[in-house]
């Protein structure tokens, strides 16, 4: 029995709420609005179209003021320019005015400058909001005032270049001018040589039948020639001496064995003794036609003097000319090469020779070229001898050679100290006056004619003032 009731009270609840859900349904259609009633359809995505706002027909709006104060500022601007312009070229004109001093173009160019400061203080009184020019009823006023203000610009612009260009022709006739001075003056100097040329020739050419290489032989010309080749002397023996330094050899005994007993001033002035050497060695001869070839006397006899002098001089600016090295190379069996290498069997000792260049027998020159720069400054150095010698023999009569022994007494006529000191040419000896000693000579002295060349000695210091004082 309660099993039927309940099933009557679940029939009986499920039919009210269908019911009511029914009833709910016909109220939620009743309230939605038909399709098609406003032509929006239901779930469709609504656009709005807004009209475009409507322009503004009164042309003296706020953009068109905008655009107008912008064209206005342009053309102020443009126009101060140009002033400034106008202004650069009138200054231009009143400087130029002044070098030369023009009145009537500085009095327009100051005019012209006053004018444009001017326009400058209107534009500027404008720029600051004071009264302008009204615009011109067209409305081109501003595009009138721009173009204005260009041309006045190109106007200026013209007229500095206009100054410009007077500037640099009155620099370019000033040039002008000093180029044609100077002209003048080349051709004055060009006539003074030419006299002074004239001059020397007239003062060098022989007198009527007189001799004309003599015209062209001095003194001096030898005294030049001979200093050129002492230098390259000198040269060889610093280099020889440094050579011998560094095979181990003593240069104080070596000029010890050379000139004994003799005192030398100095510890370094024993590479004197080894100068003298050289030059000695070098010089030996010189007083031969062949420079001590061994048929000197029999080749001398026959020739003339003339001859001979000619020879002696064309040898001379032949060899004065050469390049002595190629000339060793391409001519090894020439008059100079020979007496290269017998100046070199004559300078360089055996025992040298061997602590030189290694143990050799044959004592030739070319062992020498091992030795690099120093067989290059060997063969300079006789060349300048060489040459020196054939200028000796252009003389008339032919120059001669000498040098004194050792203790010869110092002569200032013959003789020149290599050593340049002061105070040591006299020395007194219990009341008597003693003159310096002769060491060793350096450098021999030569006679040409009534000339002489002094040969330069080495003074033995081995008795001095002081040593004398003292012994007393």
């Amino acid at each position: 029995m309660l099993h039927k009731f309940a099933l009557a009270f679940k029939t009986k609840t499920i039919e009210f709420f269908a019911e009511e859900e029914e009833d709910e349904d016909a109220d939620r259609f009743a309230r939605s609005p038909a399709p098609g009633a406003d032509g929006v359809l239901a779930g469709q995505r609504v656009v709005v179209l807004k009209p475009d706002p409507l322009l503004n027909p009164n042309p003296n709006s706020a953009d068109g003021g905008e655009g107008k104060a912008a064209s206005g500022q342009e053309a102020a601007v443009a126009a101060a320019l140009a002033t400034a312009s106008s202004f650069q070229a009138a200054y231009l004109h009143l400087q130029a005015a002044h070098a030369p001093f023009l009145p009537d173009a500085a009095a327009a160019a100051d005019a012209a400058a006053v004018s444009h400061l001017r326009r400058l203080s209107e534009l500027k009184r404008i720029a600051r909001g004071g009264p302008a020019d009204p615009p011109s009823p067209d409305g081109d006023g501003t595009l009138t005032a721009h173009l204005e203000a260009q041309v006045r610009e190109n106007q200026a612009l013209l007229r500095s270049f206009d100054a410009v260009v007077n500037r640099l022709q009155a620099a370019l006739d000033a040039k002008d001018a000093a180029a044609a001075a100077l002209r003048l003056d080349l051709e004055a100097v060009d006539d003074a040589n030419a006299r002074l040329a004239g001059r020397l020739d007239r003062a060098l050419a022989p007198p009527p039948g007189g001799d004309a290489v003599g015209a062209m032989l001095s003194a001096g010309v030898f005294d030049s020639v001979l200093r050129d080749a002492l230098r390259v002397a000198h040269r060889f023996a610093r280099a020889l001496a440094e050579v011998l330094r560094c095979a181990g050899w003593d240069l104080a005994a070596a000029a010890e064995a050379a000139y004994p007993g003799v005192c030398y001033s100095k510890a370094g002035h024993c590479r004197y003794a080894l100068l003298s050497r050289v030059c000695l060695s070098m010089f030996d001869g010189f007083d031969s036609y062949q420079f001590g070839a061994t048929a000197d006397t029999t080749e001398l006899g026959g020739i003339e003097l003339a001859t001979r002098r000619n020879e002696s001089l064309q040898q001379f600016i032949e060899h004065s000319d050469a390049d002595p090295m190629e000339l060793m190379n391409s001519s090894p069996d020439c008059e100079f090469a020979q007496f290269c290498d017998r100046k070199y069997k004559q300078l360089i000792h055996p025992g040298i020779e061997s602590s030189l260049f290694g143990n050799s027998d044959c004592g030739t020159l070319p062992v020498m070229s091992v030795a690099g720069p120093l067989y290059e400054l060997f063969v300079a150095m006789a060349s300048s001898i060489w040459t020196l010698h054939r200028l000796a023999w252009a003389y008339d009569p032919a120059v001669g050679i000498f040098q004194v022994g050792r203790g010869t007494e110092f002569s200032m006529v013959y003789m020149e100290n290599i050593v340049r000191s002061k105070g040591f040419m006299a020395s007194k000896e219990l009341g008597k006056t003693v003159r310096p000693k002769v060491g060793f000579t350096v450098v021999p002295g030569f006679r040409l004619g009534g000339t002489v060349i002094q040969c330069r000695v080495y003074l033995d210091h081995g008795k001095r003032e002081e040593d004398i004082i003292d012994s007393i």
